[in-house]
């Protein structure tokens, strides 16, 4: 079912296409704008980087780099040393572990950790459920907990396309998945996951799926809230919220 319009006063930018910056309005329910970021090639992925309050995103040659959503200008931060394979069509996971401010960069069940300061590459370990779960994890999002200034602890949680349910990463550099639970609906075309954190601690889930904008509950996955959004016609594949605070 849905709803008006969220009650959040918060600010998402979400990628579509190869390099389109879109920003959303969450309090309105409207897009507010769209910005082509200064770059020939495509972006793997964005997400907000809660130490120094940027927005940082991937090229497709393996560079980190740092973006002005409102020009789309951007400086280089780190280059990786490893590159990730990425297959033709697959989702690939940009997102910043706010309390190792590293990158987590996967894609398939390829786990990567990244060094953002010397561009370093940690080869983890491949995806896999150890609760039992039968088959492979197909994520197709991910998100980390408490992104909020450089907090003492937080946890991973993937979206998983295949399954329509939201997992827990719960050894991030093994691997190791943990189902949460199902959403309720099955995803159609890309996804896109953000967990944002306010002042007080406060997590919220918000997840763009189906051409709407949706809120999840981190305790069993389910879709508490869903929004069509005035003028989002374009398929988001990343998405990171901007609390109003920053």
């Amino acid at each position: 079912t849905l709803l008006a319009a969220p009650v959040a006063a918060d600010t998402a930018i979400g990628l579509a296409g190869d390099r389109t910056l879109v920003m959303i309005d969450l309090a309105a329910g409207q897009v507010t704008g769209m910005t082509e970021i200064d770059y020939s090639g495509r972006i793997h992925g964005i997400d907000y980087r809660p130490s120094n309050s940027s927005l940082i995103a991937v090229t497709d040659t393996f560079e980190v780099v740092e973006i002005d959503p409102q020009t789309g200008s951007w400086s280089a931060v780190v280059t990786m040393d490893t590159p990730l394979e990425v297959a033709e069509g697959a989702a690939v996971i940009v997102d910043i572990n706010p309390a190792a401010d590293a990158l987590r960069f996967m894609s398939g069940t390829t786990n990567h950790r990244v060094n953002l300061s010397s561009g370093a590459v940690m080869v983890d370990g491949s995806l896999t459920f150890t609760d039992g779960t039968e088959g492979t994890p197909m994520v197709g999002a991910t998100a980390y907990s408490n992104s909020y200034g450089m907090p003492e602890s937080t946890a991973m949680y993937n979206i998983d396309t295949d399954r329509g349910a939201l997992l827990r990463q719960t050894a991030p550099n093994d691997g190791d998945n943990a189902m949460i639970g199902a959403s309720g609906v099955m995803f159609e075309g890309p996804v896109a996951f953000d967990i944002v954190t306010d002042a007080e601690g406060t997590n919220t889930a918000w997840l763009s799926a189906n051409g709407a904008l949706h809120t999840l509950s981190l305790d069993d996955g389910s879709v508490t809230g869903s929004w069509e959004i005035e003028g989002l016609d374009v398929d988001l594949r990343d998405i990171t919220v901007m609390t109003a605070a920053d």
